[in-house]
């Protein structure tokens, strides 16, 4: 087939690096695909190194003689924080949108530009962008798009400072289309915390955790999150002074991955809000369950604890 260098456009391809040393297994990553009957396939085991955006370098775009150009703009859709977070790496994959749906094309970058140019059959694609991966992949294990549908991650790959992102859309005769970015992680925020103990009773070194945290999710998924395990050992934050007779607005943030069952069951248990104290010497714990936590969203928590060492709460 006949090729051709496309010298406008600056885009760098995907690729996969081995980390030095070691061996395969010493580097596999957390990050597991479930791909429901298909063949079982590795993730690439090279590991994400913190390389500046000027490490991924600049080569050719070969441009099939009869297929077509697409250009895909991108934008984040932040709304589970209140700062917007950074795009340290950006995986895209281009399939076709009829068929198969086979892999047609992949890019890499270490950054979020503005937009790109694709090149892909007449009839459309549908675009998918990965962000802020903690892991390299291997294209072969996602050469269809049935099975990047199923790309999972686990709690302890995300970070709150550079969250896993994703965003798909189909692009077709118009040939310019928009991908959003939105974080899979769900932010609860403290909102304020009131002491009504009598006696000026302190809450002492006040913390806060959350529990029943679903513990994986499929990133592509946007609705229909049901945790079929929990993190075992979820963080906890401690805020900033012990609680008197004046009411503080701490602003404390925890995130989880979303657990949006409308209705909390034995099987499907709701995500609890944790917070713990000193009272008089004694550790004290008061839970709250938390209503269904949809994905890129922040739910406020404000605690009251009663005269009675009981707990009013007010979630919104």
């Amino acid at each position: 087939m006949k090729t051709q260098r496309n010298q406008t456009d600056r885009l760098q391809p995907f690729y996969s690096r081995r980390p030095p040393g070691g061996s395969l297994l010493h580097n596999l990553s957390s990050l597991q695909f479930s791909l429901l009957f298909l063949l079982p396939v590795c993730l690439a085991p090279s590991c994400l190194e913190a390389d500046p955006p000027d490490a991924y370098p600049q080569d050719e775009v070969f441009v099939p003689a009869d297929s077509s150009s697409f250009t895909v703009r991108f934008k984040i859709d932040d709304r589970s924080s209140d700062t917007l977070r950074p795009i340290r790496r950006l995986d895209v994959f281009a399939y076709d949108a009829d068929g198969l749906h086979g892999l047609v094309q992949s890019r890499r970058y270490g950054y979020l530009p503005d937009s790109l140019v694709l090149y892909g059959p007449v009839t459309g694609m549908t675009v998918v962008a990965v962000a802020n991966s903690p892991s390299d992949f291997n294209k072969d294990a996602l050469g269809r798009y049935d099975s990047i549908e199923l790309l999972t991650y686990r709690f302890e790959d995300d970070s709150p400072q550079a969250p896993l992102m994703s965003g798909q859309c189909s692009v077709g005769a118009d040939r310019r289309a928009v991908i959003t970015l939105a974080p899979m992680l769900s932010r609860i925020v403290l909102g304020e915390v009131s002491n009504g103990l009598r006696n000026y009773v302190r809450l002492e070194d006040p913390r806060i955790t959350l529990e029943g945290m679903n513990a994986s999710a499929e990133l592509l998924r946007t609705s229909g999150f049901y945790p079929s395990e929990t993190v075992a050992d979820p963080p906890v934050r401690r805020l900033p002074y012990d609680i008197g007779i004046f009411p503080q607005c701490p602003g404390t943030e925890l995130f989880c991955f979303p657990n949006d069952s409308e209705e909390a069951t034995i099987g499907n248990p709701a995500t609890v809000f944790v917070f713990e104290c000193e009272i008089r010497g004694l550790t004290r714990r008061f839970c709250v369950p938390l209503p269904s936590l949809k994905r890129n969203t922040t739910t406020f928590v404000d605690i009251t604890i009663t005269a009675n060492e009981e707990l009013e709460s007010r979630i919104y």
